[in-house]
């Protein structure tokens, strides 16, 4: 894919589900013709449209993109976010994390790769999991990106913005969430989250 594709905004929640067509149909008119019929279930089961994408560098990785704004709770969710992602403490309209999660699980039955928006909503509920509950406050306090195959346990000191859609599915994001003054670290991969709380 030769032109840009579009990236997550401030408003917006990008949801790339991989062609589960690609590999499977012969490449050629038949793949066409099947990847369509697929992107259109997509748009007939979620009532968004979808777009072509690409979110393999190098190594094409065929999905259809979508993003979620403008629906009811990304509005609420919204405004708790942008502090979230502020690294400012956010005590009201934490009930809109969980909101969102069960939005996006449903997008989340097939693979999928989610810029950071998403993978923030999975690491708070992964959060939320492992307090047993909502805490009271709730604070960013790093986030970054890390390729799929690495390990390394490097801790970001600040909080990275938006990654370019061609590379979501080949990374993973990291959370450092401070919650009622516990601290964890959240990996999230694709659409998996791993909370480990920190000593």
């Amino acid at each position: 894919m030769s032109c840009p594709q579009p990236t997550e905004q401030d408003d917006q929640i990008q949801i790339a589900v991989i062609d589960e067509t690609y590999g499977v149909v012969e490449e050629g008119e038949h793949w066409e013709a099947a990847r369509e019929k697929f992107r259109q279930s997509l748009e007939s089961e979620h009532g968004l449209p979808f777009e072509d994408g690409n979110i393999g560098p190098s190594a094409d990785l065929p999905a259809f993109i979508t993003f979620l704004s403008g629906t009811a709770p990304v509005p609420i969710w919204l405004m708790s976010a942008a502090l979230f992602f502020l690294g400012k403490p956010v005590q009201e309209n934490l009930t809109a994390w969980r909101e969102m999660a069960s939005k996006l699980h449903n997008f989340l039955k097939r693979p999928a790769a989610l810029n950071r928006h998403g993978a923030a909503i999975l690491a708070v509920e992964a959060v939320f999991d492992a307090m047993g509950g909502i805490p009271r406050e709730l604070r960013l306090l790093s986030y970054g990106t890390r390729h799929v195959a690495g390990d390394e346990e490097t801790i970001d000191a600040d909080i990275a913005g938006a990654t370019d859609t061609l590379f979501l599915g080949f990374i993973r994001h990291v959370f450092r969430i401070e919650a009622d003054g516990v601290t964890f670290v959240v990996d999230v991969d694709g659409r998996a989250a791993t909370a480990k709380q920190l000593d």
